[in-house]
């Protein structure tokens, strides 16, 4: 097929669109909390108990498919949480409670030129799409980020059974555009998994370069992701990094 635009634009998720906090940290989000609380712990005892709410929640993530699961899950991580911080002395804390807080200090930001590179891709009347390794919880993180809707179709390793670089996952984003490989474009941050896959398989893409890392020759970067978007979109998005495979620079 030959085509002006490509068929879609994907992006990549976490990195590109979105990121977990940074500022503060979850463990400095948490004892600030239960400072409000009026909890008087030692700060290694917080984090202690963050730590056995993270390897529960590590533990259990990939069998959440839908909100509901991800509420249930959400439980059951402030019942584990709570039972690490052990007595509290006469402060009560309330399950649903920690429940919101342990979601609030873990919740996924959009990075601030997410939604004005979706809106230079969907202006030009190109799909913006998601091709992603990421667990089921995906969808779920950019409906609460405010994401879901303006991007179709998601697809993601879990529900690949693949992730990036394995070319499974890149024909999949294709076939879900009802289109060639060669007829998308990704950005993404990761060289090895977004750059590297991509070009294995011959579908142009944009290489995610945020901290200012130089390009190797032959692979198409931008420091933003609007440019990213435009890069994807200009005449000659079909070319893009698909040189010869690029070894990554030694400090990506």
């Amino acid at each position: 097929m030959t085509t002006s635009l490509p068929a879609a634009v994907f992006f990549d998720a976490y990195g590109t669109l979105i990121h977990f906090p940074e500022d503060p940290s979850p463990f400095d989000y948490m004892a600030d909390v239960l400072r409000r609380f009026g909890v008087d712990l030692p700060r290694a005892r917080l984090d202690d108990a963050l730590h056995a709410e993270m390897r529960y929640y590590k533990a259990h993530y990939a069998s959440v498919r839908t909100a509901d699961d991800l509420e249930r899950l959400r439980i059951e991580d402030a019942r584990v949480y709570l039972e690490a911080l052990g007595d509290t002395g006469a402060v009560p804390l309330d399950l649903n409670h920690v429940a919101d807080e342990l979601a609030a200090a873990f919740e996924s930001r959009v990075l601030p030129d997410a939604h004005p590179a979706i809106d230079v891709v969907q202006a030009a009347g190109v799909r913006a799409a998601v091709l992603s390794n990421f667990s089921y919880l995906l969808p779920l993180v950019l409906d609460e980020v405010g994401l879901g809707d303006r991007l179709d179709p998601i697809v993601f390793s879990a529900a690949v059974g693949a992730e990036k670089p394995d070319p499974r996952i890149f024909a999949a984003a294709a076939a879900a555009v009802d289109t060639e490989l060669a007829d998308c474009v990704l950005i993404g941050d990761d060289f090895k998994n977004d750059v590297g896959g991509a070009q294995r398989c011959g579908m142009p893409v944009v290489w995610l370069a945020r901290d200012g890392s130089d390009a190797p020759p032959g692979v198409a970067a931008a420091r933003n992701l609007v440019d990213a978007a435009q890069l994807a979109l200009g005449p000659g998005w079909r070319d893009l990094s698909l040189g010869e495979r690029t070894p990554p620079p030694a400090d990506a």
